[in-house]
């Protein structure tokens, strides 16, 4: 175990966090696997790290996920009233039983495998396309010419948005992942109402004139399992900005792992049919969310021995579960892609279970064997430990990864 010393209370938010969180994880699973920490604006939270307990935190009914209720304990905290931007925040990952189970009946319904599959073979354009695009601009960093594009194309097609409108859902989801949060110049709130404006209409002409995509599906299913069109709008708004951030973290961590791990890489080159398991692992290895989405105790409750009050804060730490040793006993800080089926927690557990990841694996197995395929001789273009990432409570954004072909 890497000693990191005595944690602060803001360690979670610290540059050595979030260039590499591991030291940290491994020292709370050891010595604080239930630790409170604090936001550098007050908020307080417990953190939860270890394997076991990760995955009894994410199916623990007492752990909830409704906005409203999140967004009051943290009001309460900060002694001010904080309101959800309920027209595109009251999606499926931000409700509890029993709204949200006719939610995830609806998406599980449209969101099938099978609509998946049949997008496979428009997909393996998109990735071509790009990577010509990289050459032809003699664009070398993966994030931004094909991990941060590719993921908000395919979820654009998926959605049945026409391909002329790509390059502004490009823009607007840039932007959302980007900038400071705080929004001193407008931006965010501007990008955040002309992509809000823009799906309420894709829905109305969905709702109109239905055809064969996501949106047409969940609001013409049967009654039991149809959206409205409010319910439609913040599901889409969901898909395009927290979809696709997980999924171009997965991306961003694969590619920067197999062009480090160069082993690894060669074993998958000379046998492709490695590669289902090998994303797993990388899965496990990378934990493109490091967090869930956080939780609030809506009773009080008893974690790993800790006794927690009713209306405090959980951040349940995915990439602290994925590498615990009780859990990965060999070498779990290692990258193995013939490691056997590797239980990762990285697309949660329980009833918030990502109904997203059937496509997530489907899309970075495709951008491997594409990249790999196309630059046999593709290597990084920098040492590891100079792939920067930017702060981020559930994603650590990955700056740029240059390589060379």
């Amino acid at each position: 175990m890497t000693n990191t010393g005595t944690l602060s209370r803001y360690w979670m938010f610290s540059d050595e966090y979030t260039q590499n969180p591991y030291p940290f994880l491994a020292q709370l699973r050891e010595e604080q696997p239930v630790c409170r920490v604090e936001t550098p604006d007050g908020v307080r939270a417990w953190v939860v790290s270890r394997y076991d307990d990760v995955r009894d935190a994410l199916s623990d009914p007492r752990l909830g996920r409704d906005i409203g209720k999140l967004y009051a304990a943290l009001g309460k905290q900060l002694g001010q009233e904080i309101k959800p931007a309920d027209e595109i925040s009251n999606h499926l990952a931000n409700s509890d039983p029993p709204r949200h189970t006719p939610l995830r009946k609806a998406l599980t319904f449209a969101f099938t495998p099978k609509r998946v599959r049949g997008l496979r073979d428009g997909w393996e354009k998109v990735v071509d396309d790009l990577l010509d695009d990289m050459v032809r601009t003699d664009n070398r960093d993966l994030v931004s010419g094909l991990n941060e594009p590719l993921p908000i194309i395919t979820i654009a097609q998926l959605m049945g948005v026409p391909d002329a409108d790509w390059p502004r859902f490009l823009v607007w989801t840039n932007t959302l992942r980007r900038v400071d949060a705080s929004d001193p110049t407008g931006i965010i709130a501007e990008h955040t109402r002309q992509l809000s404006d823009y799906l309420k209409a894709l829905i109305a002409t969905k709702q109109r004139t239905p055809q064969d995509d996501l949106i047409s599906a969940l609001v013409h299913a049967d009654e039991d399992k149809r959206l409205t069109a409010a319910e439609a709008l913040s599901t889409a708004f969901a898909l395009m900005t927290g979809g696709n951030d997980t999924t171009t973290s997965l991306l961003n961590g694969s590619f920067a792992a197999l062009l480090t791990h160069t082993g690894e890489a060669d074993k998958i080159r000379a046998d492709w049919s490695l590669l289902p398991n090998a994303v797993e692992e990388l899965l496990r290895f990378t934990s493109p969310l490091i967090n869930s989405l956080q939780r609030v105790t809506l009773e009080p409750v008893e974690l790993c021995g800790v006794k927690i009050p009713k209306d405090e804060i959980i951040i349940i730490s995915l990439a602290g579960a994925n590498h615990d040793p009780h859990a990965f006993p060999d070498a779990p800080s290692e990258l193995d892609i013939t490691r056997p089926k590797p239980a990762h927690v990285s697309f949660g557990h329980g009833i918030h279970y990502c109904l997203g990841s059937h496509m997530s694996k489907a899309l970075t197995e495709l951008a491997i064997r594409r990249v790999y395929e196309r630059f046999p001789g593709i290597r990084l273009a920098v040492h590891p430990s100079e792939v920067r990432y930017r702060p981020g409570l559930m994603v650590r954004p990955m700056i740029d990864l240059p390589v060379r072909f």
